[in-house]
């Protein structure tokens, strides 16, 4: 069957929205497939770990309260009233980890033509690593400033969070991380620095994967059409900008 074209699909594109579509990303050969694909596999390798402990944070609490709960029905005269209170926090509870469950599983079957705030995308690709991070000897700052700036999340997520992996797996710990951003001609720089400290020694392995190479990061950076550059301790990508755009996850 003939699959209908995208604005009939989606039933609700306008016209600024049309006006605002990149252009068609260029053919790629069979390798640049491949490379982005194994690309693809190494990232999503190396989150796991963070997205397996977050998905653990959103059901834990309903573990806990749900022990309380059972504790107080074995009571001689159960306290009714404690018990239908933590009926309500279960049901609170699931609701907001059913949430958190679909938001983590977008990493592994994303919207691609998502956008969303550049300083809320690269804070949430933060988040998924900083415990990593800070287990690794690494210290964060974000000095990306809120604004109504908005880019890709799913090219956020790809080329963003890989760029910071291999600058990490290149480093020497303990360091520090930087985060800024700057807007030219329509797309948004968003940079990464990264300064070791005096002392400082190799960073062990990554546990979880092999580590990201910057032909890794050079494979997403094509499919998603960001710009990137590169060098010791620094990485510079250049994400389409949408400006005052409707956040859409």
């Amino acid at each position: 069957m003939r699959r209908a074209p995208v604005e009939l699909r989606q039933g609700c594109m306008t016209a600024r929205d049309l006006q605002q579509a990149p252009a068609a990303a260029p053919a790629r050969t069979p390798q640049e497939v491949l490379s982005e694909e194994a690309a693809r596999y190494a990232l999503l390798r190396r989150v796991a770990p963070a997205l397996r402990h977050h998905l653990a944070g959103t059901l834990q609490p309903i573990g806990m309260v749900a022990a309380i709960m059972d504790r107080r029905l074995q009571a001689a005269q159960p306290d009714l009233t404690a018990i239908r209170e933590s009926s309500k926090s279960i049901s609170t509870l699931t609701r907001s980890a059913a949430g958190a469950s679909m938001g983590l599983l977008t990493w592994l079957a994303p919207k691609e033509s998502s956008v969303g705030p550049l300083h809320a995308s690269v804070e949430e690709c933060l988040g998924m690593l900083t415990t990593d991070l800070a287990f690794r000897g690494f210290s964060v700052s974000n000095t990306i400033a809120t604004s109504d700036m908005a880019a890709s999340v799913f090219a956020l997520r790809s080329v963003f969070t890989a760029a910071l992996i291999a600058l990490t797996d290149a480093a020497l710990t303990p360091a520090r991380i930087v985060i800024s951003s700057h807007a030219t001609d329509g797309q948004l720089g968003v940079v990464i620095s990264v300064s070791s400290e005096p002392g400082a020694v190799a960073a062990e392995d990554p546990p979880s994967y092999r580590k990201l190479g910057w032909d890794d990061v050079q494979a997403l950076a094509t499919a998603e059409q960001v710009g990137l550059s590169h060098e010791a301790g620094r990485a510079e990508m250049h994400f389409m900008a949408a400006e005052n755009a409707d956040v859409t996850v």
